[in-house]
């Protein structure tokens, strides 16, 4: 099926005031409540919540502290919002209804609420899937935000550096912007606009990625584009070694990275720098990658 264009609307405020006292020197403090929804896919919401957070975490100017009363499940009723430092407080509203075809269509509502006068700043989308979701949310919770820290255009996350060609290796990192296949247990990879995207794997782990322009020789190969996982390590990101040895090595591997060069428009070729099986175990190594827009 189709989907459907993606329609938003939003609030547009200015609080520059707020966020003069409310940032820190690591950005804006925000308080995530997490989800509320009656709908009866806790599966889905509780991956649903999960994302926010880490999108939410990955936002640059941003420091997020997990208020959410239970970290399990969705909350059935809007949050009570604890007097804290923060100058946002942030939870996302579910529900889902039928389309015309009898498919499943999510609604989300994210919402802003600014500590200083309890005004809650909101922008609606609707999507078709958990996917749509995960591809789509971090523009919208990005947006919501941005929207209130107007004179800060690189708060909404994207690497200024990135949003150009370079002009020394010639790479473009917006127009990787897509969806690429290629890592033999991944089900797709998805390149946002601004330098982010997602691994996602066929055993339902999402790993977050940031891609940038690096010129590098890995494996005697010259490379001028490095992607790097964000964030802490999961056995599940591992899925090629066996569950034990994935589990052991997880807390201490380092981040994956993969070094590439641009050889089409829709090709990526170069190396994964990852920890491999050996004979006497595991250790980090490197393997030949290829990925391909799809």
């Amino acid at each position: 099926m189709k989907a459907r264009h993606l329609k938003a609307w939003f609030f547009r405020l200015t609080f520059f005031l707020l966020f003069s006292l409310a940032a820190s020197a690591d950005g804006v403090l925000v308080d995530y409540y997490g989800v509320v929804s009656a709908s009866s896919d806790t599966n889905m919401l509780k991956m649903a919540q999960d994302v926010f957070f880490t999108q939410l975490k990955s936002i640059d100017g941003v420091t997020v502290d997990d208020k959410r009363p239970d970290i399990s499940k969705a909350s059935s009723a809007i949050p009570s919002f604890m007097n804290t430092n923060a100058g946002i407080y942030f939870y996302a509203e579910i529900t889902d209804t039928k389309n015309e075809s009898g498919q499943t269509v999510w609604n989300c509502r994210f919402n802003a609420v600014t500590a200083s006068d309890g005004i809650t700043h909101s922008t609606s989308e609707n999507y078709e899937s958990y996917y749509k979701i995960l591809v789509g949310a971090k523009n919208a919770i990005e947006k919501v935000l941005s929207d209130l820290k107007a004179p800060a255009p690189e708060f909404a996350g994207a690497n200024k550096s990135n949003l150009a060609t370079d002009f020394k290796t010639g790479v473009d990192i917006e127009s990787l912007a897509g969806t690429w296949s290629g890592e033999p247990f991944a089900d797709k990879i998805i390149i946002l606009r601004g330098g982010r995207g997602f691994v996602i794997f066929k055993n339902g782990a999402t790993m977050n990625i940031k891609i940038s322009v690096k010129k590098a020789v890995v494996g005697g190969k010259s490379t001028n584009l490095e992607i790097t996982q964000v964030g802490k390590s999961n056995a599940s990101f591992f899925p090629e070694l066996p569950r034990e040895q994935a589990l052991e090595c997880a807390s201490q591997a380092k981040p994956i990275t993969w070094n590439f060069s641009l050889t089409s428009a829709d090709t990526l070729e170069g190396i994964k720098n990852t920890v491999i099986s050996t004979n006497n175990g595991v250790e980090q190594g490197i393997l030949n990658s290829s990925w391909t827009r799809k």
